[in-house]
């Protein structure tokens, strides 16, 4: 199979709808227009386009009725059908032309086959329109026959690099776990029948780690090749509660693109990021954003960021752009093709990866995994973990906790909600690897319980009282005077036994241990505070953000976490290091700050070349938002 992802490769581009037409491309079809579109994409430095056949014009699939509305016959465009499958030659004929465009430009295309939801409106065939598209079994009918035709129709453009199941297909209609698993086992099935040498995408928005949930990231690991994340902070709850230019937006898409490869099992990619326009921040702010988010993406080994989209689209009067003004300012280009601050960005990045000495950058080095729940959704605390890792100086990876899970000295098991967050089985497991040595960050949040408490924590309960929020400010041993807010859903008060504190309240209350198991240790947290972090602002903002990270960087501590830069302070810069072949390491620093910001660090080791950045012995100079990438041997 050839893949999506070529190996040391880092592509940037975008979603494309036509600049004159928008979705209404195919049936305004103006092969000049396009033809310019593609040469001003091409020129500023993208490699990659998404695009989309919109399913009714190119399915034009109508029904015949009776008397007394009895159902007669399907029809295409109320005459015959032309083909079996009722797909417009017109339209494939158009579209292959399209791939020959691309192909000259040397665009790579990954096609959204069945495009029936786009930017919140519906697009279906008139005879479907009434019909649940996941599950009436005559929706699924045509709409395999469709996904047959159009792939057995131009499979032959060799600009076409992956089959994307949809757009966010989920949004299509209503189902159940077992009705979705169905309908994409249908779907992917239909696209392997007529070509097995491109993967599958599934181009989905909104997945969840519960295995319960209807759309779950273990069922599209197992169906789909490549599973992807639209990262728009406007869309993803917990997101946009800092300026779009600061931390938590900055690793968005590289943190969820992560999780979902971790728990599925498959390579993910953000296939479609966005500011969503003026109403949510400024081009400068949306620059900014996009300079980190692509030096994050690059470093943490993702090998695609799409942008949506190619080009404006405020100045066409039909739905959804006449619903709503966000869907109307999105693109690289505006109306009158003045180049966004967000394309230069990409370009410069482009150019800047060209321009380095090596063709690959080596696989960022991982300290620790974050185990994600399965039994309810964990996204908000696994982001959250996320950043504070990075806040705290560290790398992590996820695995889900009821599955496989990578070999490592240092488990994060972050906090969940219910009783069941993770089950017995899975506490065991990763205590038993804490009893052969590795170190286990465990924080407690809401109801959630784990077996064997008092042995694995060193600690008692004392009491629980459930549904009590408070908030509580608790310091470190290791950091006094550095306060920590903790926003707590339940009240529970820790009574150390053989455990050693390392941070209290005021009144006493032990709210971080840490206590022997076997070989290894057991970090014990009484806060949520990844949920914490992620549910509300001020942890990822400003000269004096809510320091729940130094909880991290205290555990990490404990781990044995050693870095070849150790970063002294400074939270909103991100460090990452990539072991080379030739025993060099090469860093890549990000400023997730709209400011320049000096981050002290150590170097263990010798700086050598610098390729991006003000960098030397003890201080790293990063401009608003921007990156540095030195080697040290």
């Amino acid at each position: 199979m050839n893949e999506v992802f070529p190996k040391g490769s880092f592509a940037v581009g975008c979603n494309y709808w036509a600049s004159h037409a928008g979705m209404m491309m195919w049936r305004r079809w103006d092969a000049g227009r396009v033809e310019e579109d593609l040469d001003m994409l091409a020129g500023n430095g993208l490699s990659v386009l998404r695009v989309f056949p919109l399913w009714p014009d190119f399915q034009p699939l109508t029904a015949q009725y009776g008397g007394g509305g009895q159902f007669r016959a399907w029809a295409q465009n109320d005459g015959p059908l032309q083909n079996p499958e009722c797909v417009a030659p017109e339209m494939v004929r158009r579209f292959r032309d399209f791939c020959d465009m691309a192909e000259a430009r040397g665009l790579r295309l990954v096609v959204g086959i069945l495009t029936g939801w786009m930017s919140g409106r519906l697009f279906v065939p008139p005879a479907l329109e009434r019909r649940e598209l996941l599950t009436d079994p005559a929706a699924r009918m045509w709409e395999v026959r469709f996904v047959r035709r159009f792939v057995r129709e131009t499979r032959d453009r060799p600009a076409i690099v992956a089959w994307d199941v949809g757009n966010e297909c989920n949004c299509m209609g209503r189902a159940t776990r077992e009705e979705a698993w169905a309908w994409l086992y249908e779907i992917t099935a239909a696209i392997r029948l007529e070509d097995a040498s491109r993967p599958v995408v599934g181009g989905m928005h909104g997945l969840s780690t519960d295995r319960g949930a209807a759309w779950n990231l273990r069922d599209q690991g197992e169906l789909a090749d490549v599973l992807t994340t639209h990262p728009y902070p406007l869309w993803t709850p917990h997101m946009n509660h800092e300026p779009f230019d600061t931390l938590r937006n900055g690793v968005h898409a590289a943190a969820q693109s992560l999780l979902y490869a971790g728990v599925s099992g498959q390579p993910c990619f953000p296939e479609e990021a966005g500011d969503m326009g003026r109403n949510v921040c400024s081009e400068v702010r949306a620059a900014g954003n996009v300079r980190a988010a692509l030096f994050t993406s690059w470093a943490c080994g993702l090998r695609i960021f799409l942008w949506w989209c190619a080009f404006d689209q405020g100045h066409l009067d039909f739905p959804p752009y006449a619903w709503t003004a966000l869907e109307g300012e999105l693109g690289l280009f505006d109306k009158d093709f003045r180049t966004k601050p967000v394309l230069a960005e990409m370009r410069d990045f482009a150019t800047f990866l060209k321009r380095l000495p090596f063709a690959e950058l080596p696989p960022r080095r991982v300290d620790a995994v974050c185990l994600a729940s399965e039994n309810e959704d964990a996204v908000a605390a696994s982001l959250g973990a996320f950043a504070l890792a990075r806040q705290a100086g560290f790398d992590l990876s996820f695995a889900g906790a009821e599955g496989e899970w990578p070999e490592s000295d240092f488990y994060i098991l972050p906090s969940g909600e219910g009783y069941d967050t993770y089950s017995v089985t899975a506490w065991r497991r990763v205590l038993a690897k804490v009893e052969r040595g590795a170190t286990l960050l465990v924080t407690k949040g809401g109801k959630m319980s784990l077996a064997d408490f008092r042995a694995a924590t060193g600690n008692e309960i004392d009491f629980s009282a459930q549904d009590t929020p408070s908030d509580v400010g608790f310091e470190l041993a290791a950091h006094p005077g550095r306060t920590i807010r903790a926003r707590l859903p339940s009240t529970v008060r820790i009574v150390p036994r053989e455990s050693r504190v390392l941070g209290t309240t005021a009144d006493g209350n032990a709210m971080a241990t840490v206590s022997d198991y076997g070989r290894g240790r057991v970090v014990f947290v009484n806060a949520p505070i990844e949920r914490d972090a992620f549910l509300r602002a001020g942890a990822f903002e400003g000269d004096n953000p809510n320091p729940l990270y130094l909880v991290y960087r205290e555990a990490a501590r404990i781990a044995g976490v050693r870095r070849v830069v150790e970063k002294l302070d400074a939270p909103c810069v991100g460090l990452t290091e990539h072991q080379a072949g030739d025993g060099s390491t090469i860093v890549v620093a990000v400023n997730h700050e709209p400011r320049e910001v000096g981050c002290p660090v150590q170097i263990h080791g010798t700086l050598g070349r610098v390729w991006r950045g003000a960098v030397s012995a003890d201080r790293i100079v990063l401009p608003p938002n921007g990156a540095a990438v030195f080697e040290v041997s």
